[in-house]
């Protein structure tokens, strides 16, 4: 009777050991998931911030090459050595002309950055386009 007892005893104690295993393997796993969504997080928000300091410099750029160049129509900067962790970095400038509706020239300017070429979701891009004023 006594082996019988003990037995049972092992095989509660087991399964509580498993039951506290398992509720802890959950807690971590929760945990893991809510630290790597915490850092996709902050990876997107860098990019965003990335890609408006870069759409910041576009139009800084294609507002000088206006004032000093009445026929400029606008270029595309790739840059050579793209910001930190980015397989890419692109500024397209494009002046628009002055239609009936709009009296003043237009320039609109595209930041586009990638992180992973291979990957077309890891792309951030920005865009504005602004009324110059002559």
């Amino acid at each position: 009777m006594k082996r019988g007892i003990k037995n049972s005893r092992n095989g509660t104690v087991l399964i509580t050991v498993l039951v506290c295993m398992g509720f802890t393997t959950s807690i971590l796993l929760g945990c893991v998931h809510m630290s790597l969504t915490t850092r996709r997080g902050l990876r997107q928000h860098q990019q965003m911030s990335q890609t408006h300091w870069l759409l910041e410099a576009g139009i800084q750029r294609g507002l000088q090459n206006l004032k000093s160049n009445k026929s400029y129509e606008g270029e595309r900067i790739t840059l050579s050595q793209p910001l930190s962790n980015l397989d890419s970095a692109v500024v397209e400038i494009k002046v628009l002309p002055a239609t009936e509706i709009e009296k003043a020239k237009r320039i609109t300017v595209v930041a586009t950055i990638q992180k992973n070429k291979s990957i077309p979701e890891s792309a951030t891009m920005r865009s504005i386009t602004l009324q110059v004023s002559q």
